[in-house]
């Protein structure tokens, strides 16, 4: 390293981490923008761009040694980062930023919010890439996990109404809206109503360890992205979210009011793009707010031609 070169480095050791400088809608987006590219190559371009047009870092380095991995893109600079990235103790290489002279520390952060939010894609397409290069072969599970990576997702669709099985695991997306929010907002005001979804998210982040992330997107929206899951493996995730909701309570009635909230879920099964999802998230949404309160609904093709709105 030369004399005129400064480094910090910094262990990053799982995914899910709360980004300070995006807003939640963005963070989500952008996890399910990196989460579409199951190769590490395009992945880490990806990053890279997003890091370049957000804080002008001027080149990435990624390092694997174990798989004898050594990515480059764009240039060196004067200032580097470089990130250990592990999971569960278990090293998933190093990525290194370089940066111009005299960037600023909230910059600096920005880019980590972005390691951070690219964290599970990579660690995904580390793992494809161990399973293809195995010497001893792999077994049938890990030849069927190796063959959903690899496929397009528009290619593992099935047929219109039939229900995933429990096999076919895609990134899964739980939207979540409180029940009588807006009576909520009126009897106790709109700061108290921030307040108590504050709560609520913090209350599912930190009881939900495996999820990718888990966003305050709209007023009582919540997003609770699943990477790799199965639709009954969201489905008792959602379950289990209805459990930590009820035990938040409402404060100033007589009678403590239990909290209730209807979900909406989907994957990519019904979708080829990430917006796709969203949508299909929304409108199950939707359909599970008609049918009352405290309603879990998996998004099926059907629905989108009874629910005409999508909730916000």
């Amino acid at each position: 390293m030369s004399k005129n070169t400064s480094s910090r480095s910094t262990r990053l050791n799982a995914p899910g981490k709360q980004p300070e400088f995006f807003d939640d809608r963005t963070a989500l987006q952008l996890v399910q923008a990196f989460g579409q590219e199951a190769e590490l190559e395009p992945l880490l371009s990806l990053l890279f761009a997003q890091q370049r047009a957000t804080a002008e870092v001027r080149g990435l380095r990624y390092v694997y040694r174990p798989l004898g991995i050594d990515l480059n893109y764009g240039e060196r600079a004067e200032v580097e980062g470089e990130y250990n990235l592990t999971f569960r103790d278990m090293p998933l290489g190093t990525l290194t930023l370089y940066f111009p002279t005299g960037q600023n520390e909230q910059s600096v952060q920005t880019c980590e919010d972005l390691v951070s939010l690219a964290f599970s894609s990579i660690r995904n397409a580390v793992t494809t890439l161990e399973l293809r290069q195995k010497p001893q072969g792999i077994n049938a599970m890990e030849r069927a996990a190796l063959t959903a990576v690899n496929t397009p997702r528009n290619k593992q669709d099935k047929a219109p109404g039939a229900k995933q099985t429990g096999e076919a695991k895609h990134d899964a997306l739980i939207l979540l809206g409180l029940d009588h929010f807006p009576t909520i907002q009126s009897r106790d005001g709109e700061e108290w109503a921030q307040v108590l979804m504050s709560s609520v998210h913090e209350q599912i982040r930190e009881g939900l360890r495996n999820a990718d992330g888990v966003y305050h997107i709209g007023d009582d929206l919540i997003a609770v992205l699943l990477p790799n899951t199965s639709s009954e493996q969201a489905e008792q995730v959602a379950k289990k979210i209805r459990t930590l909701v009820a035990s938040l309570h409402l404060r100033g009635d007589p009678k403590t009011e239990q909290l209730t909230a209807c979900m909406g879920l989907a994957d990519a099964t019904h979708a080829k793009t990430a917006e796709d999802v969203m949508s299909n998230a929304q409108c199950a949404l939707a359909a599970a707010r008609a049918q009352g309160n405290n309603q879990i609904l998996y998004y099926q093709p059907e629905l989108a031609e009874t629910q005409p709105f999508k909730s916000g």
